[in-house]
């Protein structure tokens, strides 16, 4: 009975010294958080924020990340309006066991892999709060318009600093729309540009997002015992809601749920990396 105990309390106190470390390597990276968001991100929940009437945003990401590069740019911008969600993702033991560069690269050909993305679903305010599919197909194109030939997942075996591709998505929200991905790594972070190269529409008629004017970025950041997942999703020259058919469409909500499921479809494609 008493050796059960002295087990039980050992579990314990490695729990929580893991849940120390986690938190004070989260507080060093992002040092401006509350207290609350710490935990927040220790409990596994997604913070985030918007620059819609004033709001703040940068301090969700890394200093001198690309990331946060970026997030500077969004926060100054005059027109249109940007939101940011940060999450913190524990590494699970095959993940924790890998050098930086190994551990690097299985997470760079992780969030390659779009064609998972296929069969995602996303909570839909007109459906209840209820999952609902979001996205339908989802494939990277050979270049930016030809939609004869999808390509593969493509599987690297060295890390690229710098990466372009061509990719087609069709889902329910937007319909079919081309995307240009430029990916920008270093030792640490893995940065990835989503941009439309072709008008987002609703119902298929009116469009909603114009040609290069949606950017969605990605950031992975590795900590010592997890990484940072960050995403910025910008629109440019646009007011927050529009109006369809006397329906409302509220980009931030939209665009918040589609944060939302990218992050945790990542978070899946972790867990598949500790399966394999």
């Amino acid at each position: 009975m008493k050796k059960r105990i002295l087990v039980f309390l050992l579990v314990c106190f490695w729990f929580l010294m893991g849940v120390f470390a986690g938190n004070e390597e989260i507080k060093r990276a992002l040092p401006r958080l509350s207290q609350s968001e710490y935990q927040e991100l220790l409990d596994g929940e997604i913070v985030d924020g918007k620059t819609i009437d004033g709001g703040q945003i940068l301090h969700y990401f890394v200093e001198g990340t690309e990331a946060a590069k970026q997030a500077s740019l969004a926060q100054q911008a005059d027109t249109g309006f940007s939101i940011a969600a940060v999450s913190y993702i524990p590494y699970g033991p095959k993940l924790k066991a890998m050098d930086i560069q190994s551990r690097q690269l299985a997470i760079f050909n992780a969030i390659r892999a779009i064609s998972t993305q296929e069969g995602l679903t996303y909570i839909s305010w007109r459906a209840g709060n209820k999952p609902k599919l979001l996205m339908e197909k989802s494939a990277y194109m050979e270049n930016e318009k030809d939609l004869n030939k999808l390509l593969p997942d493509p599987v690297a075996t060295e890390l690229p600093l710098s990466v372009q591709s061509y990719v087609f998505q069709r889902d329910t929200s937007f319909g079919g729309n081309r995307y240009l991905h430029t990916y920008k790594n270093s030792e640490k972070e893995i940065f990835v540009e989503i941009k439309n190269i072709s008008s987002m529409k609703v119902f298929g008629i009116f469009t909603a997002v114009p040609k290069d004017q949606l950017t969605i970025n990605m950031s992975t950041y590795q900590l010592e015992d997890g990484l940072l997942l960050t995403a910025l999703t910008t629109i440019e020259d646009r007011k927050p809601e529009v109006s369809v058919l006397g329906i409302t469409v509220d980009l931030p909500s939209a665009f918040k749920r589609r944060i939302t499921a990218l992050q945790n479809w990542f978070v899946d494609q972790l867990n598949h990396i500790e399966t394999r």
